[in-house]
């Protein structure tokens, strides 16, 4: 049996929340990429790469999470139908898995899974410069190292050394299998910390629809010295998490909040909307054709980018 090669970082049931249900465009979504003029498209041809979910193990054979990945969205989307139908008072299983896959979409797009490598990379790349720090400590274990594997080494001890402290050195982690691994392990992290949350389930009063985008999770603090601060970290106390779950609905993860359906005007989902724009990596997905929609985002779009100027481990530098 041949498996998919084209693997989808946005569930295909997942979009389909975000189509026309209009007649003539019933089953479609529109795709955004800043601009750029606006595509019609279905949800099988976006949000995937070939073999973006594959890897090679040290064999030479090829693995890929993607059969393990379908069976979540399996679970999941009978729970997203419900809640299109006006299911709110979610079961507590239905809420575990809610946060899992919240999690799990924040980590598994290009963007996610970029920044837990280049988190890990940055991590390691300091810890090892600061193990080698220690000249004595350094010089012995290299020594050591090189006397037990019995390798020739092509640098000294103290050429290796002055490498690894100089500026241009840092480990770099192209493994695929390890980054599916990273995405997984950061789930399981990041998805009790959404659990332990309260939510507002916000509903669109009229015709004003959300819209999704490739990265489809957001944060935004919007109390206190940093109001309005977008890309703060999950377990910041009274930060907000935004996640679309549908076109008329997106579902909002507090410290405090009434656990309750909410409806809001058009004005408010116009708001949500651009956040999600700035939150965007590439593209963004409605149910609508709309050229105001497009300047917008071409505006305003893909500015916020963890690691760089959101979810940061330590503030950005003053300029």
């Amino acid at each position: 049996m041949s498996r998919a090669r084209a693997h989808h970082y946005l569930p295909m049931f997942y979009l389909k929340g975000f189509t026309s249900s209009e007649r003539h465009d019933e089953g479609f979504l529109y795709v955004y990429e800043q601009k750029k003029p606006i595509r019609k498209s279905k949800p099988v041809n976006e949000a995937k790469q070939r073999d973006f979910h594959a890897f090679e193990d040290q064999h030479g054979d090829r693995r890929d999470a993607e059969q393990g990945l379908s069976q979540i969205e399996s679970q999941l989307a009978p729970v997203f139908r419900e809640i299109e139908n006006g299911y709110h008072r979610f079961h507590p299983d239905d809420w575990y898995g809610i946060t899992y896959f919240i999690a799990l979409q924040w980590l598994r797009g290009p963007t996610g899974r970029d920044f837990v490598n280049d988190l890990y990379e940055k991590t390691m790349t300091r810890l090892v410069k600061a193990a080698t720090e220690d000249e004595e400590q350094f010089l012995r274990e290299y020594e050591d190292f090189a006397r037990h594997t019995g390798d020739d080494m092509k640098f000294s001890a103290k050429e290796m050394r002055a490498y690894v402290l100089g500026s241009q050195w840092r480990i770099s982690q192209e493994s695929h299998g390890f980054k599916l691994k990273q995405m997984f392990e950061g789930t399981l992290t990041v998805a009790p910390i959404l659990r332990a949350k309260h939510w507002e389930l916000l509903t669109s009063d009229g015709n004003q629809c959300f819209c999704t985008s490739d990265l489809p999770v957001i944060t935004i603090l919007p109390d206190g010295v940093h109001r309005g601060e977008m890309g703060s970290g999950f377990g910041v106390p009274g930060v907000h998490v935004y996640f679309p779950v549908n076109k008329r609905c997106c579902l909002v993860l507090m410290d405090r909040a009434a656990c309750e359906k909410r409806t809001i005007s058009p004005g408010h989902v116009r708001e949500i909307n651009k956040i999600l724009m700035i939150g965007a990596r590439r593209y963004i997905y409605a149910s609508e054709n709309n050229g105001s929609m497009a300047a917008l985002f071409s505006k305003i779009g893909c500015n916020s980018i963890p690691g760089k100027n959101a979810f940061m481990t330590s503030p950005p530098p003053c300029k």
